[in-house]
C-alpha cells in the first residue's frame, strides 16, 4: 500500500536561527511512525538576513526540502500560496517558522483530518500573546464571522492541514490581497478544529504590526459582498422610516416634519441606489477574482473509491 505524502509549507521571515531546527524536528516527528512520506517547501519572504542561505543549505543536505526565494516581501499569505504551488502532497500542512506552531502537535491535526474533514485548523486553548493582541484577535474573529460566515466555534491559527483538492482550488487565486482563511472557507464547509499547544517563540518577534494586520483583515473584502449589501439595506430602512415620519407629519400637519421626511426619503433613495450599483460592482468583482461556481470534492471515478465500491459489491454478492 502506497503511503500518503504530506507537503509541509513554511513561510520564512528573518528565521535564520530557527528554520533548520523546525525542519529537523518536524522530520523527526514523521519518522517516528513511518505513516507518511513528506517534503518541505520553504519560502523566504523577502528576509534580508541569512535566512535563504540556511534554506539553500537545507535543500542541499535533504532531498525532501525545496527552497523558494521571493524577490521582495509579499506577505505571509502570498508566500504560503507560492509554496503551495510547489507542493504535490496528498495533504498540505501549514506551519510557522518560529516554533510557536510546534512539530510535536502535527499528528493531532492529521488524525482529526482523517476523521473525514477536508481541513483542520489548530486551536490554542491558551494563547501566549499580549493582552492587546488577544483583544485584536477577538475583534478580528467577530468581524470575520460576519463577513464570510465563519462558524462561530471555529478558531483559526497558523497551523493547519488541508487535503489536496483544497490546495488545487486555492492556488487559482490571482489576487495580491490574499487571505487564506477566506479562500479555505469558500472552498469547503468540512472544516474542524484540533486543540494544540501554543509554544513560546524561540527567536525574534512577530513581523505583524498594526498596518499589516489591517491590510490582512481588509483582504476579507475579497470574499464577501455583505458590506455593500448592508449599505443597500440601510438605504431601504431610511426610506421606510421617512415614510413613517411623513405620515406622522400629515396627521400633525407639521411642515417641519414633512420637510424632514422628504430629506430622509431622498437620502434613503440615494443610499439604496448606491447599494444597487455596488451589487453590480460586487458581482463583476467576484467574476474577476474567480469566485467558484462549485467545487467538486470527489467523484465515483476516483480510483480508490471505485475499488472500495467493487469490494463492497463483491462482498454483498457472497452473502
Amino acid at each position: 500500500m502506497n503511503k500518503k505524502k504530506i507537503s509541509v509549507v513554511i513561510p520564512c521571515y528573518y528565521s535564520e536561527k530557527s528554520i533548520a531546527d523546525v525542519v529537523i524536528q518536524t522530520a523527526a516527528e514523521f519518522d517516528k511512525t513511518d505513516r507518511f512520506d513528506y517534503e518541505f517547501i520553504l519560502v523566504n519572504d523577502g528576509s534580508q538576513d541569512n535566512t535563504y542561505n540556511v534554506i539553500k543549505r537545507l535543500a542541499n543536505e535533504y532531498s525532501c526540502v525545496t527552497g523558494i526565494d521571493l524577490a521582495k516581501n509579499c506577505g505571509q499569505h502570498n508566500a504560503i500560496l507560492a509554496a503551495m504551488k510547489y507542493a504535490d502532497g496528498d495533504y498540505i500542512l501549514g506551519m510557522d517558522d518560529d516554533f510557536q506552531t510546534h512539530p510535536s502537535q502535527i499528528y493531532k491535526l492529521i488524525d482529526k483530518l482523517e476523521e473525514g474533514y477536508d481541513m483542520v485548523y489548530g486551536r490554542f486553548p491558551q494563547r501566549h500573546h499580549s493582552l492587546l493582541r488577544n483583544i485584536e484577535s477577538k475583534l478580528h474573529n467577530m468581524t470575520v464571522r460576519y463577513l464570510i460566515d465563519k462558524p462561530k466555534d471555529l478558531k483559526a491559527c497558523p497551523m493547519y492541514i488541508i487535503r489536496r483538492f483544497v490546495r488545487d482550488e486555492i492556488v487559482k487565486s490571482e489576487s495580491t490581497y490574499t487571505n487564506l482563511q477566506g479562500l479555505f472557507l469558500r472552498t469547503t464547509a468540512k472544516v474542524a478544529n484540533a486543540d494544540i499547544e501554543h509554544f513560546d517563540r524561540k527567536f525574534g518577534k512577530s513581523g505583524y504590526n498594526f498596518k499589516k494586520l489591517m491590510k490582512l483583515w481588509s483582504a476579507f473584502l475579497n470574499y464577501s459582498a455583505k458590506p455593500i449589501r448592508l449599505v443597500g439595506k440601510i438605504g431601504v430602512l431610511i426610506a421606510v422610516i421617512s415614510i413613517i415620519i411623513l405620515l406622522h407629519g400629515i396627521i400633525l400637519k407639521n411642515e417641519s416634519v414633512l420637510l424632514c421626511s422628504a430629506v430622509f426619503f431622498c437620502t434613503g433613495l440615494i443610499i439604496t441606489a448606491l447599494g444597487v450599483i455596488g451589487e453590480y460592482i460586487v458581482r463583476m468583482f467576484m467574476i474577476i477574482t474567480h469566485e467558484p461556481q462549485y467545487i467538486i470534492r470527489t467523484d465515483t471515478r476516483d480510483a480508490n473509491e471505485v475499488v472500495e465500491v467493487e469490494k463492497e459489491i463483491a462482498y454483498s454478492g457472497r452473502r
